[in-house]
């Protein structure tokens, strides 16, 4: 499936230079650019969850920090 985008001209000319001066082509490297920027969305979204799930346990930085350390201490015992 295709979508049809409108850009700026000037906005477009610049990145199409860009990409051929790396030899690549502008649309693959838009397509590129543009899964990236979903992936690091998801990434922050799954950050933002796991953040409020530590807010809500009630567990600081230093406790988790101590718990870590217990967990090797035991592991290698």
């Amino acid at each position: 499936m295709t979508a049809t985008v409108q850009l700026k001209m000037d906005l477009w000319t610049k990145f199409a230079g860009l990409a051929q001066r790396q030899r690549k082509r502008p649309d693959r490297l838009l397509e590129k650019l543009m899964a990236d920027y979903l992936a690091i969305q998801k990434d922050l979204q799954l950050d933002d969850a796991i953040r409020q799930q530590a807010r809500k346990s009630g567990f600081k930085e230093n406790d988790a920090v101590a718990l870590v350390k217990q967990y090797r201490q035991n592991k290698r015992a």
